[in-house]
């Protein structure tokens, strides 16, 4: 992985996932260049770096609906949205990072406005409460299938369209990425913790879903990025209205892999004031403990439909032999096992390193398994 900051993993690779999301090195040297010399500790400087980084989009942005240029305009409240959203990563939790947290919504606001293909935000009723969405459809009269994104331990709905973006929906597959327990606007909004029965938030996205003309609820596949990949397991597992599984990230024993980690710290993409606020605990070893039941040991037999796993050789969060036990132990007999070398690129975590070839493999295996027919050419140059 590129170390803008060498040695400094969770630094780094916040870098790499900004890149990911469409941000451009070039902004992030001019704000970032004079952290070097900075201990990972200095949150401060780090956040506000970032959060520069975000105003001066902004500013730009305004000029550009001054002059008309409405989509220019929209790329740029987007980019500034995920350096607002990167800032965040590395604060714990608290007034600061609520307010860089606002800041991300209002420039992803702003960006929603303006963008050529819309994004439909929807809200579904659920145990947890409200879960807010954004519905990225194709242009098509005819019910399409759907995919459900779900973010990991700190991606919420918007980064996570950052990163999706219209992959899907150019396919014929109407993506929705969706905040749900222990992330985004629940768990930052209304202190909502994860939790490790995901097929509980799974199944009433999916009632939502089967109340829609413009859905095909008999179509509906789960797709989980780096945590997210137990959630996508977990909800395949046990909720049987699921027609495909992607887990981004092979999980095998999460709560083991962080004990691990906590025993011989190791590299992590965030601090560990993080696990606490996501699993609704007031210390680490309380979280450490709670996160015991994110298990899929016992949980990827019973997975049986379509499943693609998608891991890096050298993840350095999860295991690559993770992704291995859970491909042999899945009960899946259409199943799909992509592990991204070094020597080709995309072989970090999430292939943060080098996306775009995962990204447009699941989209390519999602078309397949869901029977999704591309939206034409011409119509797709008629949205733009």
């Amino acid at each position: 992985m590129f170390e803008y900051f060498p040695g400094n993993y969770a630094w780094s690779f916040s870098v790499n996932l900004a890149m990911m999301a469409g941000g451009s090195i070039g902004d992030m040297h001019r704000f970032l260049h004079g952290l070097h010399e900075s201990g990972e500790t200095a949150t401060g400087p780090w956040a506000d770096a970032w959060a520069a980084m975000g105003h001066q989009q902004e500013a730009l942005a305004e000029n550009d609906v001054k002059a008309g240029h409405l989509v220019t305009a929209g790329s740029r409240y987007l980019r500034a949205s995920v350096y607002h959203a990167a800032g965040q990563r590395q604060l714990p939790p608290g007034p600061e990072k609520s307010e860089h947290y606002a800041a991300a919504l209002q420039a992803f606001n702003n960006a929603r406005e303006r963008m050529p293909l819309p994004l439909q935000r929807i809200h579904v009723d659920s145990p947890d409460g409200i879960l807010p969405g954004y519905l990225i459809a194709p242009d098509a009269e005819e019910p399409r299938p759907v995919v459900i994104c779900y973010g990991g331990l700190d991606l919420s709905k918007e980064m996570m369209y950052a990163i999706v973006g219209h992959t899907l929906a150019r396919r014929g597959i109407t993506c929705l990425v969706i905040d749900t327990p222990g992330v985004g606007e629940p768990l930052r909004l209304r202190g909502v913790a994860s939790r490790p029965d995901y097929e509980v938030p799974t199944a009433a996205i999916i009632d939502h879903i089967e109340t829609r003309s413009d859905l095909d609820a008999s179509r509906v596949a789960v797709m989980g990025i780096s945590l997210g990949g137990y959630y996508a397991a977990r909800a395949a597992a046990f909720e049987p209205r699921v027609s495909a599984c992607v887990a981004w990230s092979g999980i095998w024993d999460w709560g083991a892999t962080l004990q691990n980690r906590w025993d011989s710290p190791g590299r992590a993409a965030v601090r560990w004031f993080q696990l606490p606020w996501v699993l609704g605990t007031s210390t680490p070893e309380a979280a450490l403990e709670r996160a015991r039941q994110w298990s899929l040991a016992d949980v990827w037999p019973e997975v049986h439909q379509p499943l693609l796993i998608v891991h890096g050789e050298n993840d350095q969060q999860l295991p690559a032999e993770d992704a291995a036990r859970a491909y042999a132990a899945a009960g899946s007999a259409d199943k799909y096992l992509r592990v991204f070398t070094v020597a080709e690129g995309g072989a970090e975590h999430i292939q943060v390193d080098e996306p775009d070839p995962a990204r447009q493999l699941i989209a390519d295996w999602l078309a397949q398994q869901l029977g999704a027919v591309p939206a034409s050419p011409a119509r797709l140059l008629a949205a733009l």
